[in-house]
């Protein structure tokens, strides 16, 4: 089921299946990426509650057993609409038998699309509804079309951050999805920006700034329309592209990143980690404007 919200500049489509956007367009140009069985099905799945991969999709979280694929539980199991007005709409879903079979512990999740202008706004709401403590990490995995408009390509854009970028990025292994993490990269040569071109993606996966003080990115071309990403409540961002030249950059804004060389199969122990004591809730948000 899609559903629409609107604003006086531009118009949002939404998936209750994922809870996921499906369409951000203003004036004539659409720009989320639509998917494509080539490079990637997806477009803005939510990333609950880990980023990234478990070693070999297996984990302990306070002793239970945990068995999750990449990204987590919350993109492949059903949300409801809770509530919708014009311009937002919120989606809810609550843990189950099928849940606790990968995610062994009792939880509410909200996500919440609010339109304002040019902005949409992201919400995630998490509730304990346990009697334990239950560790999760929480992320955004928008992607966006580059090139947006005729007469550009995907070489025309960069990627600028609000200040500049002094520390290398890791990057998890192409076909594990694990980070070494005593390996680092240049990314930005201590500027603030990131030419895009499809080669940065052919050999290695995702950029990943962790702990990033930056908190504000734009994908701008030559045209001047891009995307900017606001991400405060985030302690990291990703840049990825898929291979073979793949029309799309996704700006990943995730609380935690994914199984790093250091780290064993104890989940609360990652890096990231909310503790959500039981009958608490956190809160999290990031915003994408179209300009």
């Amino acid at each position: 089921m899609k559903y629409k919200i609107s604003s006086n500049e531009a118009t949002v489509f939404v998936l209750q299946e994922g809870a996921m956007l499906t369409s951000l367009q203003k004036g004539n140009i659409e720009y989320l990426w639509q998917g494509d069985d080539e490079h990637w099905s997806g477009q803005a799945p939510v990333c609950f509650p880990i980023n990234g991969v478990l070693p070999n999709n297996e984990g302990y979280a306070f002793g239970k057993k945990c068995i999750m694929n990449r990204h987590g539980i919350g993109r492949i199991n059903p949300f409801e609409v809770k509530e919708q007005f014009d311009n937002s709409i919120t989606f809810i879903q609550k843990s189950n038998e099928k849940t606790r079979e990968q995610f062994p512990f009792d939880y509410r999740l909200e996500i919440k699309y609010t339109l304002v202008g040019s902005t949409v706004t992201t919400e995630y709401t998490i509730i304990n509804t346990g009697s334990e403590k239950m560790p999760f990490v929480i992320g955004g995995h928008p992607a966006f079309n580059c090139p947006l408009t005729n007469g550009e390509s995907f070489e025309d854009y960069k990627v600028v951050f609000d200040r500049a970028i002094n520390k290398r990025v890791l990057r998890p292994d192409h076909h594990t999805g694990l980070v070494n993490i005593n390996e680092r990269f240049e990314a930005t040569n201590g500027c603030d920006r990131i030419d895009m071109k499809h080669d940065l993606f052919e050999e290695n996966d995702a950029m990943i700034f962790d702990g990033i003080e930056s908190k504000c990115a734009t994908l701008i071309g030559k045209s001047g329309k891009g995307i900017k990403i606001e991400y405060q409540d985030m302690e990291n961002l990703l840049i990825w592209s898929a291979c073979n030249r793949a029309n799309f950059v996704a700006l990943e804004p995730w609380t935690g990143i994914s199984n790093c060389s250091d780290e064993d199969d104890i989940i609360e122990q990652k890096r990231g980690m909310t503790i959500l004591e039981p009958n608490c809730k956190a809160e999290f948000k990031f915003k994408i404007t179209m300009i």
